[in-house]
């Protein structure tokens, strides 16, 4: 799947990710609906006159969600999902296709209803194979009612099977390596007692509940619990399910166990470092686990990286990969001798896909190409990797990857109709900023760009990098749309998250300003190239981005319109955060009542706190679960009568995945920029409100403009 979709979407640093703190919502009902439709790939002639591209076509693109190569490395597996919009659903498929005639790809059918994470981004799951490559194997569920259970599918076809009937819900699971069996992890589901004591007994605050999302406290306290975590075990043979006695977790799930073997190899009184998650050696001598590292003595960027251990004895872990930036995918050789995995190194290029000995040292590079490579699966043999392949112009395709000979060739295109679509070619730029931090982005020339015109710009963030440019960060922003209707766009990367000394302000507030101080560097160049008009430019933002985006338009003076939502830093959230937010702001020198020791500080960085200092139009789209957080900017800008629209979609989340909610915020986005940037107006009747209200904001925009300048 593209990394725009997820990985690059949050930080590495869980600290900064307003959605990642809170409860875990996925049990909320969602008004997503799921079409058990089989999706289909089309073929499509790549013959006739290209065309512009549409918000219809982005929303429709379909997404690569899992790729696996089979044992015996003679097909690859993958599943794909895409929106329908006609009945705001999404559609799944499972295919499958030989790794020597990619022209023949087998339909498998439907496998369920999409995977979506606590905040409703897609969470990419590979599916597996049974180790006599005859089956492949997904969690699936086909409504919202039912669990997570584990399905099988055979390569010759037919109607998948079910294969666990485990209480709870399937969290993770592996074949056994025999293929005799299948362990589960599960999770089980609220007692319902304990919710009813909930609605009938009042609930003592602890500050374990997020009152900002504004959900019924009930869910809140149930989705901030811990839930039960049980292991069980399935017989392929008999069908019978067990618990995992502690010897099955022994010998079949070790890494279980291991996790409490050991400490890892932390500075003395800091516990900052995460554990992710761990693999132990198929010889069970060793275990490799991934952490993000959030202390500034050990690292100036939060960093995922991968420390190694053996088993049985008191060595200290090892840092196999202390450079890395973001370990994503890792796994071991079959002897168990060596760690493949992937890294993210935060400049925008393909992740390095590298190999280290089990005792640290020098790792070696498997591949070096100009193409994002992502998802990647390994056969036994360590001779072929299957993985998705993508470029800023090309959306991801599934690829195979010879690592006999380095060669790279695509197996499938999913999405044959953009060979049809008229796309402009994005120029990667950068720099380092006045602080001394490095800075990159794309810039995307409108479709029919004419040398020494000037265009007006829309700055997007807050990823960027060689994958599919498709709608930013949180993908809101139709980047290749706004160029099709004649604007420059700039999508920005803000750079590696950095590591905050505790309690330092100054520190902190880069996380804010230093992105800005990039933004305003790249914009200028682009005017001083003479490509950008500077009396028009824009900026938007999600998420991390949109605090930027408010950081931005509160402390310079260089926008003309903006678009934002769910993400600005103010004492009044202060007040709604709960324990987990009040440490994070303890370290960022914000702690405390916001009207005592830290009132000054939170002046220097709240947007709300500098509203007077906006001076332009925003409009925020929010999800009805976070529109509480953006209110007091919106007020504000509100009660000092500037030009301010928010938008709240119903039963979202911090992403919002409804297929006909996503539509009508490219279109409103694109038309929002046409209004305040170029003074256009799309003469669709339907629209023929909003743009009543918006000459009336221009009015506003006009009286404070005269107010300016006096």
């Amino acid at each position: 799947m593209s990394p725009e979709l997820w990985l690059r979407n949050i930080c590495v640093s869980t600290s900064l990710v307003w959605c990642l703190c809170g409860p875990a919502a996925a049990q909320l009902p969602s008004g997503t609906g799921f079409d058990s439709t089989p999706l289909q790939l089309p073929s499509v002639p790549l013959k006739g006159v290209k065309r512009s591209i549409t918000t219809m076509d982005l929303l429709t693109l379909r997404d690569i969600v899992g790729v696996s190569i089979s044992p015996d490395a003679k097909q690859v597996a993958f599943v794909v999902q895409e929106a329908v919009y006609q009945t705001n659903s999404y559609r799944t498929g499972l295919f499958m296709v030989s790794t020597d005639n990619q022209d023949v790809v087998k339909n498998l059918g439907s496998v369920g209803m999409p995977h979506w994470g606590e905040i409703n981004q897609i969470i990419p799951e590979a599916p597996q194979w049974s180790p006599d490559s005859r089956y492949i194997t997904y969690r699936a569920r086909w409504n919202s009612a039912s669990t997570w259970q584990v399905w099988r599918w055979s390569v010759n076809g037919g109607s998948p099977i079910q294969l666990t009937r485990v209480p709870g819900d399937v969290e993770g699971y592996e074949w056994t390596a025999d293929g005799s069996k299948i362990l589960l992890d599960t999770k089980q589901r609220p007692d319902p007692s304990f919710v009813q004591q909930l609605n009938e007994h009042g609930i003592l605050y602890d500050g374990s509940i997020y009152a900002w999302q504004g959900l019924p406290i009930v869910t809140e306290v149930v989705e901030s619990k811990p839930t039960d975590e049980v292991t069980w075990m399935h017989d392929n043979n008999s069908g019978e399910e067990t618990r995992a006695t502690p010897e099955e977790v022994s010998r079949y799930h070790p890494a279980v166990e291991a996790e409490g073997q050991g400490s890892h190899a932390g500075i003395p009184g800091k516990a900052k470092d995460q554990l992710l998650d761990m693999k132990v050696s198929p010889d069970g001598r060793f275990v490799v686990r991934r952490y993000v590292v959030e202390d500034i003595r050990k690292a100036k960027f939060s960093s995922t990286r991968l420390f190694v251990k053996s088993l049985g004895g008191n060595r200290q872990e090892v840092d196999l990969t202390p450079t890395a930036y973001y370990v994503e995918q890792y796994w071991w050789s079959d002897d168990g001798s060596k760690i493949f995995y992937t890294e993210y190194k935060g400049d925008g290029r393909s992740e390095e896909f590298d190999v280290v000995p089990v005792q640290g040292g020098t790792p070696r590079r498997l591949y070096a190409g100009h193409d994002y490579l992502s998802g990647y699966s390994m056969d036994p043999s360590g001779a072929y990797v299957a993985c998705t392949r993508e470029t800023n112009v090309t959306p991801a395709q599934i690829a195979l990857l010879s690592l006999r000979d380095g060669t790279l060739r695509t197996l499938v295109d999913v999405n044959p109709e953009f060979g049809k679509i008229r796309l402009s070619n994005p120029e990667r730029i950068e720099g380092v900023n006045k602080y001394g931090d490095p800075w990159f982005g794309h810039v995307v020339k409108p479709l029919d760009y004419i040398p020494g015109k000037q265009y007006p710009l829309i700055v997007t963030s807050y990823r960027s990098g060689d994958w599919f440019l498709r709608g930013a960060s949180g993908n809101e922003n139709p980047i290749q749309v706004y160029a099709a209707n004649g604007f420059v766009v700039l999508n920005m990367d803000v750079g590696k998250n950095p590591n905050v000394p505790d309690g330092d302000f100054a520190a902190a507030l880069r996380i804010w300003s230093s992105p800005t101080a990039s933004i305003e560097q790249a914009v200028q160049e682009l005017c001083n190239s003479g490509i950008v008009d500077p009396k028009r430019v824009g900026i938007t933002g999600y998420s991390h981005g949109s605090e930027i985006m408010a950081y931005a338009i509160s402390h310079t003076d260089l926008f003309r319109a903006a678009i934002g939502g769910s993400g600005a830093r103010d004492p009044y959230f202060y007040y709604m955060a709960g324990k987990t937010w009040h440490d994070i702001f303890l370290t960022w020198g914000l702690g405390g009542w916001p009207e005592g020791e830290s009132r000054r500080r939170w002046k220097v960085l709240s947007p709300t706190l500098n509203a007077n200092h906006i001076h332009v139009p925003l409009m925020e789209n929010a999800a009805d679960s976070e529109f509480i957080g953006d209110l007091a900017l919106f007020t504000s800008l509100q009660e000092l009568r500037r030009p301010a629209e928010l938008f709240i979609y119903a039963n979202e989340l911090h992403v919002k995945n409804q297929p006909k909610h996503r539509l009508e915020i490219y279109e409103r986005n694109l038309d929002w920029f046409r209004f305040w940037l170029k003074g256009e107006e799309d003469p669709d009747p339907a629209k023929k409100e909003q743009y009543k209200r918006w000459e009336h904001l221009r009015e506003l925009q006009e009286k404070e403009n005269d107010t300016v300048k006096k």
